[in-house]
């Protein structure tokens, strides 16, 4: 065969290999579109802090299950062996000085089993069982205020991605326009109606369009990358996200939810959502623990009874004499068992007791100023969320009225401009003032949203 012709056989065999993997491109390439609630449920899943957080809840309720059992009794088995080597003397006679040396080789089996168990402690356990109660609480609520607050955190640059992404759809339309107008301006140079001046203006206002679509995509990217990075996404290439389906109205009844709880006067049902939200319920479970770690402080000024058992029994060999009584024999014979209660009075400890009781109630009013200041700042927090998401709303309104304003002057303007009754300088200004009122519209669209969605996120359960 001809080199020309191998050539052009592997020339085909390559060439249709090419065409097989580009019919596989769209699948091999096709991304998945993250939604937000995809992505605050991956952040919950892989959030290392949350992840910590949980494994408090475990590491409570495991001292608080040891605390429970503490009250059965414990069970010891003590076993020794022990060997001696040496002389010793035997008396053979009336007087003292005569005595008879004899080998004390020996070995000496000992084995005991002790049981104790706690009578009365001065209630130190219960109250301790009921301080870790309180603990596995708050570590509960720390937990799902992690949650909260990493909803708000993936809020906020979720919705900044799409900030930036809208931010860049305009770009991209401005750059479209302008070179729409820079092929006018050339129709219009060509024809001899408008001097070369308006085509280099209009080329340079497309340069200009150009320069700052790039910087757009640019933060969009950005701000794909810091949202994939909070997600502890193992990778962010082809990372994307979409938009709200009703973005205009998302979560609206949230803020005539808070509007119906602020009329409320004494006792309101805000009240009810500040007392029911986690960082609250964390900070009451602090102060219930702190009460119960008095309690148990106090303790330490009862009397203590414990009941005490124990069976002890051993194996005595001497090496160079014989024995009737085996091993198991003597065993069995010289077992002996003692039964009792073990009471423990404090008297004095340095004021130890009495300094841990002060360190306790220290602590329970401190809990208890923390808890207070919790309640006023979160009522704060809601306050100003709510106001926020007023304020947004507001804005966006105005905004939609000035972009609609902008949109009806453009079209005018460019209509002036083709009719030879406005100039290129006109017809731009007209442009940058449309593109303006576009970022001012989406600025205020997603502040509004997610002023709405953290207003939603502290009046959830």
């Amino acid at each position: 065969m001809k080199k020309s012709n191998i050539l052009n056989v592997l020339l085909f065999t390559v060439g249709l290999q090419l065409l097989a993997l580009n019919a596989q491109l769209p699948t091999l390439h096709a991304q998945h579109v993250w939604t937000f609630d995809e992505c605050v449920q991956y952040a919950i899943d892989h959030n290392i802090d949350i992840q910590q957080k949980a494994i408090d809840i475990q590491l409570q309720e495991n001292k608080l299950n040891t605390t429970q059992n503490d009250w059965m009794p414990s069970l010891n088995l003590t076993a020794a062996q022990r060997f001696s080597f040496g002389n010793a003397y035997a008396s053979t006679g009336a007087m003292p000085s005569s005595a008879e040396k004899y080998s004390a080789d020996l070995s000496y089996t000992n084995a005991t089993i002790d049981l104790q168990m706690p009578v009365f402690d001065g209630f130190r356990r219960k109250n301790q069982a009921q301080a870790d109660h309180w603990s596995v609480q708050q570590a509960t609520a720390n937990l799902a205020q992690a949650h909260k607050s990493l909803t708000i955190q993936i809020a906020t640059y979720y919705l900044q991605a799409l900030y930036e992404k809208g931010m860049t759809e305009v770009a991209e339309a401005q750059v479209e326009t302008s070179r729409q107008l820079c092929e006018k301006t050339k129709t219009l140079v060509d024809d001899g109606r408008n001097p070369k001046s308006d085509l280099a203006d209009a080329e340079a206002q497309l340069a200009a369009d150009e320069y700052q679509l790039t910087e757009a995509s640019g933060r969009y990217k950005i701000a794909l990358l810091t949202l994939s990075q909070l997600l502890n996404l193992e990778t962010v290439e082809g990372f994307q996200i979409t938009d709200f389906t009703d973005s205009e109205s998302l979560v609206r009844s949230a803020t005539l939810g808070y509007a119906s709880l602020a009329k409320n006067s004494q006792l309101s049902a805000l009240d009810d959502v500040i007392e029911r939200y986690p960082s609250i319920q964390a900070g009451k479970a602090l102060v219930e623990k702190s009460r119960y770690d008095i309690k148990t402080a106090r303790s330490e000024y009862y009397p203590k009874l414990d009941f005490r058992a124990s069976l002890n029994t051993y194996y005595l060999n001497f090496f160079h004499q014989s024995h009737p009584n085996g091993f198991a024999s003597q065993m069995w014979n010289n077992k002996s068992e003692v039964v009792g209660l073990h009471l423990t009075v404090p008297i004095f400890n340095h004021f130890g007791t009495r300094n841990n009781i002060r360190k306790a109630k220290m602590t329970f009013a401190k809990s208890q100023l923390a808890l207070d200041e919790s309640r006023q700042q979160l009522r704060k927090e809601i306050d100003q969320a709510y106001y926020n998401a007023q304020n947004a709303q507001s804005k966006y309104l105005s905004a939609q009225k000035s972009q609609q304003a902008s949109q009806i002057s453009c079209t005018f303007e460019k209509d002036k401009y083709e009719a030879g009754r406005s100039t290129i300088y006109d017809l731009t200004q007209a442009n940058q003032r449309l593109r303006k009122s576009r970022e001012d519209l989406i600025q205020a669209k997603y502040e509004y949203i997610i002023r709405q969605k953290i207003l939603e996120v502290y009046l959830s359960e």
